[in-house]
């Protein structure tokens, strides 16, 4: 059972906007004190370790931790492309275009070079409501906003959210950004889900039909929650063909880690040629990341190490309601 995910969420940086030269003016912010930033999304999972480091090949890792690193990395990669522009572009540069109630603004459109097909642009709106609305777009060399802008990211911010204490939802249509410039070689789409507050963040990612453009993509349901001490837990559902027999299993992964390092990774995998048998597995790390304790239902792998070791007792697993948000 092929349990690794990392090559469906490996990822470019496919929004990199080119500012425009200039010295930050503070009274230029526009709205940058609402919009979520890559700081607060992030998934800070525990990396380093000496005796890790000593172990030398990360081969002696264990597997759902570096699955869960992985993993988390790669979608802190998207948030930090899209999160980190915007919040650069609008904390920085004077926007290029306000209304006269001051209640939308735009920047750009940038291009980064004269060999890039568009240009790129933001564009972001306070609502009656005390939302806001935001957006990503791209402009085909040679039109106009007002005619072919086209949007990458959309998102939104809940009313009543601060720098601090927020929630809101975007969507990042990846096939069409791919269209529009080759250079973004990804395709399918984003939905993501978010709520954060003083003492932590939360959120759940959709990806459908989601890889590099010319290869395997994957229809895939990722959830996290972190406090900002460093402990947290990860959720992730997707379709594949674990036992390589021809049809996609649903295989979910719940993985818990502490400050320290330590963690659990329980696995479930049914349906496809498994048909309604559940697999399931278990595997602890201690603070070198490094197995303690491992076991299946399968006989895939000898049992190795005592459950007592573990920093999670009993197994947990992934389940529907772990990919609803909580409020």
């Amino acid at each position: 059972m092929n349990r690794s995910f990392s090559h469906a969420l490996s990822v470019a940086l496919p929004f990199a906007v080119s500012l425009v030269a200039g010295c930050y003016d503070p009274a230029s912010a526009y709205h940058d004190d609402i919009l979520p930033t890559q700081d607060k999304l992030e998934v800070n999972l525990p990396v380093d370790s000496t005796t890790a480091k000593d172990n030398g090949s990360s081969t002696d890792w264990a597997q759902d931790y570096v699955v869960t690193r992985n993993v988390t990395q790669d979608v802190n990669g998207i948030i930090t492309a899209i999160l980190g522009t915007v919040a650069l572009v609008v904390g920085t540069q004077t926007p290029s275009w306000t209304d006269d109630t001051k209640t939308e603004a735009m920047w750009g459109p940038y291009q980064k070079s004269g060999l890039d097909p568009v240009s790129t642009g933001i564009w972001v709106q306070a609502q009656d409501d005390g939302s806001y609305t935001w957006s990503v777009f791209y402009v085909p060399n040679g039109g106009s906003v007002d005619t072919d802008a086209v949007g990458i990211v959309a998102g939104q911010v809940d009313a009543g959210s601060t720098r601090d204490d927020a929630s809101g939802q975007f969507a990042v249509d990846f096939t069409t950004a791919h269209g529009m410039d080759p250079g973004n070689n990804l395709t399918g789409t984003w939905g993501v889900q978010y709520a954060y507050d003083a003492s932590g963040v939360g959120a759940v990612v959709a990806a459908t039909d989601y890889g590099f453009a010319g290869g395997s993509l994957v229809n895939a349901a990722y959830a996290y929650n972190e406090d900002y001490q460093g402990a947290g837990d990860m959720d992730l559902a997707w379709l594949a063909d674990i036992d390589g027999r021809g049809q996609d299993e649903l295989a979910t992964m719940r993985s818990r880690w502490q400050a320290d390092g330590q963690g659990r990774g329980d696995v479930q995998v049914t349906g496809g040629d498994i048909g309604t048998t559940v697999v399931s597995a278990s595997e602890c790390w201690g603070t070198s990341f490094t197995r303690v304790y491992y076991t299946d239902t399968a006989n895939i792998e000898p049992t190795e190490g005592s459950e007592s070791d573990c920093a999670y007792t009993p197994a947990e697993y992934a389940t529907e309601g772990s990919f609803a948000i909580a409020q």
